[in-house]
């Protein structure tokens, strides 16, 4: 997102819908978008298209209101952040976007949410990349591989990218359910798996890694299974 007039645009556009969201916790609206960078409404919602179309937010489908920039939603889920320091609270999208808070904001995180089988509290806090959790060691279930999680992002997040109290929850959730092997991930190597592409996405400057970095990282982390094929 560098060289052009139209993609330095994009650049600020961008920055400036994270930087909403870290403050309000809620999306800024087209017209605000429009009002800041003295726009036409064709003209900012042609910009937030194109940061759709680069995976850097999703909109309400058929609208030109901001539903994700991930790791934030402007909707409630049951993934919950908090920042102590502050005192602010987010909705994330998923359970993965509920850890890549603190790979974002580089501080300690409180995560609050909830067993997807048996519904009962999770809670979550990161600090350095270390966990302390309640119940004591729950786990994150990706059920789609790599390759699939971008055909719908919405149905991803919200179905498929969740927290279990434990692994058993998990095992019995899935027996009945008969849901996919999927993958079965730490709060911690959650965390290292989403270094690439949420550590700098604060800065002005933010790239999305492509495909042959994620790949990379996969590897370098062990997931070099046909599930984390991109």
């Amino acid at each position: 997102m560098a060289g052009s007039p139209g993609d330095a645009l994009a650049r600020d556009v961008r920055k400036y819908v994270f930087d909403h969201f870290l403050e309000h916790a809620v999306p800024p609206v087209l017209e605000q978008i429009m009002e800041r960078y003295h726009l036409e409404r064709p003209d900012a919602f042609a910009v937030l298209k194109a940061l759709e179309e680069a995976r850097h937010l999703k909109l309400v489908p058929g609208t030109q209101r901001i539903l994700m920039a991930f790791p934030f939603s402007a909707v409630a889920t049951p993934f919950r952040t908090t920042r102590p320091v502050i005192g602010r609270r987010y909705y994330a999208n998923c359970a993965w976007d509920a850890v890549a808070f603190h790979t974002m904001l580089h501080e300690i995180v409180r995560i609050e949410s909830r067993c997807h089988h048996c519904a009962k509290p999770i809670s979550i806090e990161l600090a350095g990349g270390k966990s302390r959790a309640s119940p004591p060691r729950p786990v994150v279930y990706l059920a789609l591989p790599a390759s699939q999680w971008w055909n719908d992002i919405v149905v991803t997040c919200s179905n498929h990218m969740v927290f279990f109290s434990s692994e058993s929850h998990l095992d019995e959730w899935r027996k009945a359910t008969q849901a996919p092997e999927g993958a079965i991930l730490t709060i911690e190597e959650t965390h290292a798996l989403s270094m690439p592409i949420y550590k700098d996405k604060l800065k002005v400057g933010y790239v999305r890694p492509g495909k042959d970095q994620l790949v990379t990282h996969f590897q370098s982390l062990g997931l070099t299974a046909e599930f984390w094929r991109i």
